[in-house]
């Protein structure tokens, strides 16, 4: 675990002095931008444990087109959060499986859940990632994201859920389009989850 927060220490501080000194092309790194939903009343006394499992059959994040649009592309993504329509705060750089698994500690965190360690709840929020792809066809950007969600209460399956969805934005010079159909349409699928009402099922 602490090598695991040292690697991502030092991926984020690599990110920040590339920046600084002007290192970093634009496609090395793809930015998420993750709006969190209108405020929700909390949920108090709640304990969840996260996991990621890597379902995809594919494992490419960018299909050949995209690779060669975003040659420098490093496989890392920075994560920006923050409220829906501000401009959010940076947490740093992350590969895909942790990229994912802070995405949804957001999510939950903002809706007052704690997570935790395994060790300290018997309750485990399984994120089975089954898409995560960025395609260019024609001049258009199109991402698609699929993820099942599998809760557990001691050890047991008590309930899941699927999601997938796909978004398009047409490329334009200059801009960053990548980076705005991952961020809107991560953004969409993540808050589409009823926390409190899936979270319930675990009694």
């Amino acid at each position: 675990m602490r090598i695991i927060k040292s690697a991502a220490k030092l991926i984020t501080l690599i990110v920040f002095t590339a920046a600084s000194l002007g290192a970093c092309t634009s496609s090395q790194f793809l930015k998420v931008h993750y709006q969190l939903p209108a405020e929700a009343p909390a949920l108090e006394g709640i304990m969840v444990n996260l996991s990621f499992k890597d379902m995809r059959r594919n494992k490419a994040i960018l299909s050949k087109a995209a690779r060669e649009d975003l040659s420098d592309f490093s496989e890392t993504f920075t994560l920006v959060s923050g409220p829906a329509g501000a401009e959010g705060k940076l947490l740093g750089a992350y590969a895909l499986e942790p990229l994912v698994q802070e995405i949804f500690s957001q999510r939950l965190q903002h809706s007052g859940v704690k997570v935790v360690e395994k060790k300290d709840s018997s309750v485990q929020l399984e994120i089975a990632l089954k898409a995560f792809r960025l395609d260019l066809i024609s001049r258009q950007w199109i991402f698609n994201m699929d993820y099942q969600l599998n809760l557990y209460k001691n050890a047991k399956l008590v309930a899941t859920e699927s999601i997938s969805g796909n978004a398009e934005r047409v490329k334009t010079l200059g801009s960053r389009e990548a980076d705005k159909v991952i961020s809107e349409l991560v953004t969409d699928m993540v808050n589409r989850l009823d926390v409190a009402a899936f979270l319930r099922q675990a009694g």
